[in-house]
């Protein structure tokens, strides 16, 4: 077997590998996106071959050539293999990940517990001690499931492609779990673990357990598994104490145990008004809730807001534009780096942008004709009106969702206390700018990290049974079977929710 030598800048990492390994593998772990789950459609795993050569297909370079790029320079990681010794340029990048400071302190248990949110792009990891309430250390990392998709839609093909590409699934987050998990051991408290709990979303849920996806991949998308289930420490390899690892059920088909510690944190279902909860995402998860019951929906909003069918789309790393300011156009990018792609929150700014100087229509029409059909942000990063249309749909989804469950309710905007937006996007995007289009609506606030806050309260073992509790509270309502929802939907696919001016 061949060996090929692999540096990759300006990290310094080398690595020793077999010829025919593919790129992706390689660097994965050094931020590359995979918007399209390996594809080769989207373009954005491009890196820079410094020395060496790999071997491609055509479709690959004919993609780089679209994008401005020499094949015999660049190459698509996904589509691109290992040959002999090689050079890459892999520019570092921040990815920003929302953790939670809160503390909650019980006073009569002893001990650690471990709190985990599996969220699709990010894990998160926190030690509490048990008697004070104090996050002893945070440990957080990229999901490495996204090398076969930046949504959770991707990730669903993939692991029904085969078995294999299931348990690979299962077997990477459950590792990269273990290895932040021991990251944690530098506090010297990992001994006094007693207990883990796991929030997530219903994908990452049945990826992590083991379960069989393809009930979520069509009509009518219900699963006959979403109770929480209970592992041994020992048995999934993870350097702690024999104790148990739960992951808390989902609420219901596509509201998964993310939301019910969101409902938890928030303590929606003892508040007196009524409040509602939204996390934007592939999948929309919307919940309106009182100590008098919850109702929650999901809604199929599509990837736009992970930077996914946009043109120049990524996730919130390094370069990507985050916001764009609604008088000059001038772009903030996280990091403070140069413009290389536009993250959700900056799509959503951009919008706004553009229809406030009167550059499109509240259909979200180039109100003038511009080269290649593209609006410049930057000089490097444009917007189609595809984008537009992409931004659209996922709008619609998430107004038509809230409306149609506030109607189930018999309720107005006007009559809840607070809707909180919670999840990273909730955290970046502008809410004035979101109200101002039509996405969300009434009395905004953000909500930071509800899943891994939740998820630490539910370590005490007096709060235990409030999960159960919650799914009493809770029913579904499925936006499917609702025949106004064609109609809302339509009447949402224009803009302006309040004055734009």
């Amino acid at each position: 077997m061949k060996l090929c030598r692999v540096h990759i800048e300006p990290a310094g990492a080398e690595t020793l590998v077999a010829a025919g390994t593919s790129l992706a593998d390689i660097v994965a772990s050094h931020g590359v996106d995979f918007p399209c789950g390996g594809q080769g459609r989207c373009g954005n795993c491009c890196v820079e071959i410094l020395s060496g050569r790999v071997a491609t297909d055509a479709g690959s370079q004919q993609l780089l050539v679209r994008k401005g790029l020499s094949p015999a320079k660049w190459a698509l990681a996904c589509r691109a293999q290992v040959v002999e010794d090689l050079t890459l340029r892999v520019p570092e990048r921040e990815h920003p990940i929302l953790t939670d400071a809160s503390t909650f302190a019980d006073g009569e248990e002893s001990g650690c517990g471990v709190a985990i949110d599996l969220g699709s792009t990010t894990l998160v990891v926190q030690l509490v001690d048990l008697h004070t309430g104090r996050v002893l250390a945070t440990a957080s990392a990229l999901n490495p499931q996204s090398r076969h998709g930046a949504d959770i839609m991707s990730r669903i093909a993939f692991a029904l492609c085969d078995r294999a590409s299931a348990e690979l699934l299962q077997r990477s987050v459950r590792q990269e779990l273990g290895r932040l998990v021991e990251e944690l051991a530098a506090t010297g408290r990992l001994d006094e673990v007693r207990k883990v709990v796991i929030v997530g979303n219903s994908v990452m849920h049945h990826l992590f357990c083991g379960f069989d996806v393809a009930p979520l991949a069509a009509a009518p998308f219900q699963s006959p598994h979403n109770e929480a289930c209970t592992f041994s420490s020992v048995a999934l390899g993870w350097a702690l104490p024999d104790c148990p690892v739960t992951f808390l059920p989902n609420l219901s088909h596509f509201v998964g145990s993310d939301i019910l510690a969101g409902i938890e944190a928030l303590r929606l279902h003892r508040s007196d008004k009524w409040q509602a909860l939204i996390d934007l995402g592939t999948n929309g998860e919307i919940v309106i809730g009182s100590r008098r019951g919850i109702v929650c929906t999901s809604t199929a909003a599509g990837p736009a807001f992970e930077g996914v069918n946009i043109s120049q789309g990524m996730r919130a790393t390094t370069g990507a534009i985050s916001g764009v300011d609604a008088e000059t156009g001038a772009v903030r990018t996280v990091g403070g780096a140069a413009a290389t792609g536009l993250c959700g929150s900056g799509l959503v700014d951009a919008v706004f942008y553009l229809l406030r100087q009167g550059r499109i229509d509240l259909t979200g029409t180039f109100t003038e004709a511009l080269p290649g059909g593209r609006f410049p942000l930057t000089p490097a990063v444009a917007l189609t009106q595809q984008d537009i249309q992409e931004y659209l749909l996922a709008q619609a989804a998430i107004a038509t969702g809230f409306e149609l469950l506030l109607h189930e309710m018999g309720l107005e905007a006007s009559d809840l206390g607070r809707v909180y937006v919670a999840g990273g996007l909730g955290e970046a995007v502008d809410l004035a700018h979101a109200s101002a289009l039509g996405l969300l609506r009434g009395n905004l606030s953000r909500a930071g990290n509800t899943a891994l806050r939740g998820a630490k309260r539910f370590l005490y073992d007096r709060l235990a049974d409030e999960a159960e509790e919650i799914a009493r509270l809770t029913s579904h309502f499925a936006l499917e079977s609702c025949p106004e929802f064609q109609d809302a939907y339509i009447a949402h696919l224009f803009l302006g929710g309040e004055d734009i001016l």
